[in-house]
């Protein structure tokens, strides 16, 4: 009986399902050491600069601007927080599936193992329940690639949707109101500071909402 080489299956698997599990997790964390590492340099002070006040060119006193915080819109929409939700339920959907079949694996390689010690196969019964225990394995690790595929793309899904149903609604708040731009100020926004007075994140949220709400119940 090939026992090492059964042996090293079952670690492969075991290997393969902690990747699995902790996938976002170690992702998340090369993320942040990457940053680390690109801001740990030496930078000179920045020069003072003088800032004088400027005249606006003429026709700037007739644009209208305002901005939303990204940041508080996705984690105030609700369309956004029952997409989420559901993705997530999705994702764990698939966690047992590959959770319930790494268990069965599992369970198969100790039988083969206690029928081995028995004396209870013959050398072409080993091989064939080596072959299938590999089988198995196998599927257990395209199983996992698929997972993390259909994940991906759900999750573009879901982005692409919601991003273009608030790009949709300022459009037409944007035509409504008589603004000229609406900005985007958050986090991750190229707009670094913003006078409150022009944010109407509040406002866009509510409506964002209640047309959700509406078109969720007819």
């Amino acid at each position: 009986m090939n026992r090492s080489k059964i042996a090293l299956l079952i670690t492969v698997f075991t290997l393969t399902a902690i990747q699995f599990s902790c996938n976002t997790t170690v992702k998340d964390k090369k993320v942040e050491e990457s940053n680390v590492e690109s801001t740990a340099v030496e930078v000179e002070d920045a020069p003072e600069v003088s800032v004088k006040t400027v005249e606006p060119k003429v026709g700037m006193d007739e644009m209208r601007i305002a901005y939303v915080n990204t940041d508080t819109l996705m984690a105030q929409y609700n369309y956004y927080i029952d997409a989420v939700k559901k993705i997530e339920s999705y994702e764990k959907q698939l966690r047992r599936q590959y959770e319930n079949k790494a268990t069965k694996l599992k369970q198969d390689y100790e039988t083969y193992v206690s029928q081995g010690k028995a004396g209870m196969l013959t050398l072409q019964q080993q091989k064939d329940t080596e072959a299938k225990l590999q089988q198995q394995q196998n599927d257990l690790m395209q199983m996992e690639q698929n997972m993390t595929q259909e994940s991906g793309i759900k999750r573009q899904e879901i982005s692409g949707k919601v991003t273009q149903a608030i790009v949709d609604f300022l459009n037409g708040y944007r035509i409504e109101n008589g603004y000229t731009f609406i900005l985007q100020y958050g986090s991750m926004s190229g707009l670094l500071s913003a006078d409150p007075s022009y944010d109407i994140t509040k406002e866009v949220v509510e409506r964002l909402n209640r047309k959700y709400d509406f078109d969720r119940n007819h």
